[in-house]
């Protein structure tokens, strides 16, 4: 007995020794990713709010040939923020920091609204090492429609549903949504960050999908058409009445969370979309 317990505590202590090699000191802060599978590499990247579990839901019906990456944002789970703002440039630094330390160069990528938006700032940084990219809830700057909504919400006025999801996600509890709450209002005064236009957008060189929900609130329907106009090797899939995350949050209420299952892994794998 006494020789299973030891074996039962050592084995715990090897889990949190590998838990703890999931984190990468890169940019000036501590990023914190885990990963799931093995083969070629797919970013992950989540929105504003949210963290890496809002992949766990997904990752066990994706396709198997990859290893999925998946982080924490600077300031979201896990992951430490030092600087105390957040613009999405720096979360692309600390990305092509991210993947560097894991020494791969090259791999292919998904991001829903603030995670695609990184995506673009990585793909005009540097249009070499981004295989193939889906931006969900994608823009190109903040419209009026975002700025009105960003600047407004604060922890006492979102949904209840919202605040749940933004707790489920944030280890630092009320503290840290009240936090990133704060750096997304402040996203309503910035125009340097998102600030993409028709020449930025030429340079990006990768398979690009474009999933936008046609009754999205904060991104209007133009923007993803833009993107889809620009963006040389790019296709376009709107999604009926659907949000600004059209299915991402509801896997198992959406009837297109199966159909992005399909896409993704065809628009991976399947030559034809190229």
């Amino acid at each position: 007995m006494k020789k299973a317990l030891t074996l039962l505590l050592l084995t715990v202590s090897l889990i949190g020794f590998c838990q703890n090699k999931n984190f990468a000191e890169v940019n000036g802060t501590k990023i914190h990713y885990i990963t799931h599978g093995k083969g070629e590499p797919v970013l992950l990247l989540h929105n504003l709010t949210a963290s890496h579990k809002m992949y766990l839901p997904w990752v066990d019906d994706f396709p198997e040939k990859y290893q999925y990456i998946i982080p924490d944002l600077r300031g979201h789970g896990l992951s430490k923020n030092p600087s105390d703002v957040f613009r999405h440039r720096d979360a692309a630094i600390d990305m092509y920091a991210l993947m560097n330390t894991l020494g791969i160069n090259k791999f292919k990528a998904i991001g829903t609204s603030s995670g695609a938006m990184t995506l673009l700032h990585m793909t005009t940084m540097d249009s070499t090492r981004v295989e193939a990219m889906i931006l969900i809830g994608g823009t190109t700057h903040y419209p009026e429609e975002a700025r009105n909504i960003q600047k407004n919400t604060t922890y006492e006025t979102i949904d209840i549903r919202w605040r749940k999801d933004i707790l489920y996600h944030q280890p630092g509890g009320e503290k840290q949504a009240r936090k990133l709450l704060r750096l997304f209002k402040e996203l309503s005064t910035t125009y340097e960050d998102m600030n993409f236009t028709s020449p930025y957008l030429s340079i990006i060189k990768c398979p690009t999908l474009i999933i936008h929900g046609d009754r999205d609130k904060h991104f209007p329907i133009d923007i993803p058409v833009k993107l889809y106009k620009n963006i040389p090797d790019s296709y376009l899939w709107i999604i009926p009445n659907g949000g600004h995350l059209p299915f991402v949050h509801e896997k198992e209420e959406s009837i297109w969370s199966n159909v992005f299952i399909t896409v993704m892994a065809q628009f991976f794998e399947d030559k034809k979309f190229h």
